[in-house]
């Protein structure tokens, strides 16, 4: 099974709201022309280091360089960047509306940049995080319309590309029907984010819906909770029938009075409960410790084994190209005698070493 890369589509929803608002092109040009000279005069770059500033290059594979330009910009201040405009052979100044557009942005954008940055880290390794990030962004787009006066159209085009690139998302949180063909349509980006102890239905409150609409959306996705963890029931049984025609097998042995072991809350023989149960204990649990802390000690055993399948899977293929760089230094042109098996050691080694 593939899945889009999450962090790829976001950057794909900001380059679409970017590219249909015309009226910052002109205030984000004079910006990357002030960042190239900053970089090639020494006069603008000496000020600049008076100041305790700095202003990085773009990137144009990556729009949040963009962001973090303006960033640096407006935080220099007008009169200060009057001053260092004043430096340049052809004086770009930056008017008043212009830096109002310029904070504007900033303020739209801030929350695209900081899901971004949390998204590439290596504390966020599964998708649980997609729909809290594209239900946050939905809210926060809504409420920023109102407090805002040059970038309406920015957030309206922001709006119909995530309505566009994640539809299946958003269909299953207005309870449509999901076409195969609609980008993000897997239920797996809703089984993830409910089954992070951290996120659960907290979410829900961002999206402001009433009782009843809010009621039915939790039992659509506590059933498909309830699909998946019998469908690994399902493939369990199949597997045991085939074990057991050929081989017999051993009942477990009882430990002696297993009850007095405080290690372990359910003794020897776990209580097994039926999954309904089990969803219902996750969901009133009031731990909100760390994901991996609270599924170690977890005593779900259903919900534990459809955690290891789908928080599994990553939101971003960051992660993965940053092994390829790994891999990139490891294997060197000095180093053309390696073997395979050497060389798969020490790219397991190097990207672990935090585990070691």
């Amino acid at each position: 099974m593939r899945l889009s890369c999450f962090l790829h589509t976001l950057q794909l929803c900001v380059r679409d709201g970017m590219n249909n608002s015309s009226f910052m092109s002109k205030a984000l040009g004079k910006c990357r022309i002030l960042a190239k000279l900053s970089h090639n005069s020494n006069k603008i770059a000496d000020m600049l280091d008076t100041l305790k500033k700095n202003i990085p290059k773009t990137n144009v594979t990556r729009w949040n360089s963009d962001y973090l330009l303006i960033k640096s910009i407006v935080s220099i201040g007008k009169n200060d960047l009057d001053s260092i405009v004043t430096l340049m052979e052809n004086s770009t100044k930056f008017t008043s509306n212009e830096m109002m557009i310029l904070n504007e942005l900033l303020d739209v954008l801030e929350p695209f940049h900081d899901i971004s940055v949390k998204c590439q880290s290596q504390t966020i390794v599964t998708i649980g995080l997609v729909v809290p990030a594209i239900v946050h962004l939905i809210s926060h787009l809504r409420d920023m319309k109102e407090n805002v006066s040059c970038s309406t159209k920015l957030i309206r085009q922001l709006e119909l590309s995530i309505e566009k690139r994640f539809a299946g998302i958003g269909k299953r949180l207005n309870q449509c029907d999901v076409e195969e063909n609609d980008p993000f349509n897997d239920p797996v980006y809703f089984l993830s984010a409910v089954l992070d102890p951290s996120f659960k239905f907290f979410w829900l409150k961002d999206l402001h819906l009433s009782a009843n609409t809010e009621n039915r959306l939790k039992q659509n996705i506590i059933q498909l909770l309830l699909d998946e963890i019998n469908k690994d029931s399902t493939i369990s049984l199949t597997g045991l029938s085939d074990t057991s025609s050929s081989s017999t097998i051993r009942p477990k042995k009882k430990k002696l009075f297993s009850y007095h072991d405080s290690t372990d809350a359910y003794g020897n023989d776990s209580i097994i409960m039926i999954p309904i149960t089990e969803v219902e204990a996750y969901l009133n649990d009031p731990i909100r410790s760390k994901f991996s802390e609270y599924w170690c000690h977890s005593q779900l055993h259903r919900l534990k084994k459809l955690v290891i399948r789908v928080c599994s899977v990553q939101a971003s293929s960051a992660p993965v190209e940053r092994i390829f760089s790994c891999a990139g230094l490891i294997l060197s042109p000095r180093r053309t005698r390696m073997n395979e098996q050497l060389f798969r050691n020490l790219v397991f080694l190097k990207v672990n070493q935090a585990l070691l």
